[in-house]
């Protein structure tokens, strides 16, 4: 009986871990911070369709089957992107913060694996779709645009690219390493 006194002292002596106020409001800024990017991305990717369908209607591009399959490519890849998006909110939006721990922890690593597979699947998969819809786009800007303005367009587009790239994967790479401690820190 003498064994069972001793767990049960050792079980009421044990210190306990509770949430405090300030990891609360740090885990609130961490995942307003998040969201927020996400916003600010999806009112670029916004304003680019909307330059993009400008660009269409300026230069009658509708009347061409081939620029409307490179710019729709464009386009649609845009309009992917801010769904997944949006829908990414949605689902970051419905974790419950003052759920008990475990079930919280489930719900961030479900959010964190979605935020993995749109990363590293989704956003190569529309970078290179948009990739395409441009590069279909190139034998008309050749045949309409002056040489030294091709090449302007077709020089300027892959150092934009390359940045894009860059700043994308950093991007990618710092949401999933602040949601990677959220979990860790829970």
């Amino acid at each position: 009986m003498n064994n069972f006194e001793d767990l049960q002292n050792k079980w009421q002596n044990q210190t306990t871990v509770s949430g405090t106020e300030d990891g609360f409001q740090g885990l609130l800024k961490s995942v307003k911070s998040i969201e927020q990017k996400q916003r600010t991305g999806n009112i670029v990717l916004s304003i680019t369709i909307i330059i993009l369908v400008a660009f269409l209607l300026y230069v009658s591009g509708y009347k061409s089957a081939t620029f409307m399959l490179g710019i729709g490519l464009m386009i649609g890849s845009l309009v992917v992107r801010i769904a997944v998006e949006l829908y990414s909110l949605k689902k970051l939006r419905t974790i419950n913060f003052s759920k008990e721990s475990n079930t919280f922890r489930n719900d961030l690593t479900n959010y964190y694996n979605f935020r993995k597979y749109t990363h590293y699947l989704g956003t190569p998969l529309a970078i290179g779709v948009y990739t395409v819809g441009f590069i279909i786009l190139l034998p008309l800007f050749k045949a309409t645009l002056s040489p030294g303005f091709y090449l302007y367009i077709l020089c300027s587009s892959v150092v934009f690219l390359t940045l894009f790239s860059v700043f994308l994967y950093k991007q990618a790479k710092s949401e999933l390493l602040k949601l990677k401690q959220l979990q860790i820190e829970e």
